[in-house]
């Protein structure tokens, strides 16, 4: 059936009887109110001016736009061959902002106003048809687009989702509201940069009160209702002038006929604010709302510079950006006019070959190396370093890649670091308590004591006063040691034994206490030994820490026996407190019983705390 024939046949009726012809006729209109624009912009308009491409605006940037629109022939009634055009022109004007508070959110509002609109008054007269109202506010409609991905370097798309919901303010009489409560309008919209091109889609479900528009007898029976909104499109980018092309459509989900509109359209960015764009449209299909053609020419103002994409120029290159800027923003172009582009040239600012990447046969820095294989062409440097100086911050002549002490120049030798180290015992004289002699660091670089000459450190040396062998412990071989000296304690070969629940010690450990005489006698450097004495779990905690106290006090009284000064030897009863072994078996409790001889360190014998 031809496209006259079949819009909105029933439409009229239900919009054409007065109330003083309703009842004198056949039948009476069941409904008047429904929104007749189809219209929608796309407040953001990043990619299209109408069609959502799941792009958002960048965080904290405004978008306000203006347009002035003229539909024609939106709603037509055909009847016993005779046309009439119940709205033959409309012309709307639309505001619409948008704004991005967030990365992932954007807040949009718009809101149609109907400036003017009429049909074929007389045959409206005769059918008994009331005009609709001229001027009148259309249904606003606030949304929010949250983004989902965002297309970047590597690939992907621009993804979002939007729910709009549309104000039940129009005007009845005027096509421009639909009924009294709330339209809500969820969208998911996908996009893709193309290089220079972008394209996308959307499809939307149109929430909105069935209508049955005319029930009279013999009449074409036509409704408005819940209907799936497509929009495609196809955009050009990075430059001021763009093009787009759309395409939307509506399926229905009632009783009602299909339609589609192409509406191409330019854009031309004035300036970083301001944004000039026409767009016209041709109707194909009979649902109410769709004109047989749209002229729509407007504004954009605020932050209306759309940012760079991946893989594409920046509109503001045509809009006298520094050379060096460009190089950066505009990869498409050609800055210096060598046939390679900005971001494929090597040189970008100085024309060259194509075989050479952009650059020219130039050595700027003199280094025999051409500047389009010379990573550092303005400073000169070895080809094994690309071109490149060898970096050497304190000029040393050693690279500060290999230079210990890149700061501080110092001969190759001492890996590029002064010399620091007058006695070579690799400790710096500054914490070198003996700069001038060799030494180990466990003696902060002094040299080691040999009192007896055997080649084996007093620090090791149980026989510090008699040549020995290092293999045992510095004293002569026909000599069993019973007294190891090790950094933190003297390990005696042997144990102290007691009387049974006594104090005393026993004859039988004289000559291993004498030992331990022996060696506290012969270093001095040993400033002081804590005896600590140690017992198993049987009996009560605090008898048996002061048995312990007693032992070591023994110990110590018979080291003094020995010639040692009383100030360098303490007494500690632990009592139970430290097990060495488990108290559950016989040989457990006798490791348990023990006596230690403990070296106090000297930086921490203010604390009274021996190192164990």
């Amino acid at each position: 059936m031809r496209r006259k024939e079949l819009l909105h046949r029933g439409l009229a009726l239900a919009l054409v009887l007065s109330s003083l012809s309703a009842g004198a006729q056949e039948g009476s209109p069941l409904q008047r109110g429904f929104d007749l624009e189809r219209l929608e912009l796309n407040p953001g308009a990043e990619g299209s001016l109408l069609v959502g491409l799941g792009e958002l605006l960048p965080k904290g940037r405004f978008r306000a736009t203006v347009l002035a629109h003229y539909a024609h022939n939106p709603l037509l009634f055909v009847d016993s061959g005779r046309e009439l055009a119940v709205v033959g022109s409309r012309a709307t004007a639309h505001l619409a902002a948008a704004y991005a508070p967030l990365d992932w959110l954007q807040v949009g509002l718009q809101v149609p106003l109907v400036a003017f609109q009429g049909g074929n008054t007389l045959l409206m007269q005769e059918k008994n048809i009331a005009a609709p109202a001229s001027q009148a506010l259309a249904t606003p409609r606030v949304s929010g687009r949250f983004g989902l991905l965002r297309q970047d370097v590597q690939g992907g798309v621009d993804l979002a989702v939007e729910l709009g919901v549309g104000l039940p303010l129009g005007s009845r009489d005027a096509f421009s509201r639909d009924g009294d409560s709330l339209r809500f309008s969820p969208k998911v919209m996908v996009g893709r940069h193309f290089g220079f091109v972008r394209a996308g889609a959307e499809i939307g479900y149109e929430r909105r009160p069935r209508l049955l528009l005319t029930e009279r007898t013999g009449d074409l029976e036509d409704e408005v209702g819940e209907e799936l909104r497509v929009g495609l499109a196809l955009a050009t980018t990075g430059r001021r002038m763009r093009w787009e092309f759309n395409v939307r459509g509506m399926v229905p989900l009632t009783n009602q006929p299909t339609s589609v509109e192409l509406l191409p359209g330019g854009r031309y960015l004035v300036n970083s604010s301001l944004e000039l764009f026409g767009l016209v449209g041709i109707g194909v299909g009979s649902a109410p709302g769709t004109p047989l053609f749209r002229l729509m020419v407007g504004g954009a103002f605020g932050q209306v510079t759309p940012p760079r994409g991946p893989g594409e120029s920046s509109v503001m290159c045509e809009m006298g950006l520094p050379p060096e800027v460009k190089v950066v923003e505009c990869p498409d172009l050609d800055e210096d006019m060598d046939g390679v582009r900005n971001g494929d040239d090597k040189c970008p600012l100085v024309a060259g070959d194509v075989a050479r990447q952009g650059c020219s046969a130039q050595d700027t820095d003199g280094d025999g190396i051409e500047d389009m294989l010379d990573g550092c062409p303005l400073e000169p440097g070895p080809a094994a370093r690309q071109g490149c100086p060898i970096p050497d911050q304190d000029g040393d002549e050693v690279p500060d890649e290999i230079d210990s002490c890149p700061n501080d120049p110092g001969p190759a030798d001492n890996r590029g670091c002064p010399i620091r180290d007058t006695d070579g015992d690799g400790i710096d004289n500054d914490k070198d308590e003996c700069p001038n002699e060799p030494g180990p660091p466990e003696r902060n670089g002094c040299p080691e004591s040999d009192s007896d000459k055997d080649g084996v450190p007093n620090r090791v040396d149980s026989c510090a006063n008699e040549p020995g062998d290092a293999k045992n412990l510095g004293c002569p071989l026909h000599v069993l040691p019973l007294v190891e000296l090790r950094p933190d304690r003297l390990v005696v070969m042997g144990k102290v034994f007691f009387e049974p629940s006594q104090a005393r010690v026993q004859s039988r450990s004289y000559e291993l206490l004498d030992w331990v005489a022996k060696v506290i006698n012969e270093h001095p450097e040993i400033p002081s030994v804590v005896v600590g004495a140690h017992t198993d779990d049987r009996g009560f905690p605090d008898a048996n820490r002061r048995l312990s106290q007693g032992r070591a006090e023994a110990v110590r009284q018979y080291l003094i026996t020995k010639g040692v000064e009383p100030g360098r030897l303490q007494s500690v009863g632990f009592g139970q407190d430290r097990p060495i072994d488990s108290n559950a078996t016989s040989n457990g409790r006798e490791n348990n019983r023990r006596v230690e001889f403990l070296l106090v360190v000297p930086e921490k014998e203010k604390t009274g705390t021996p190192r164990r």
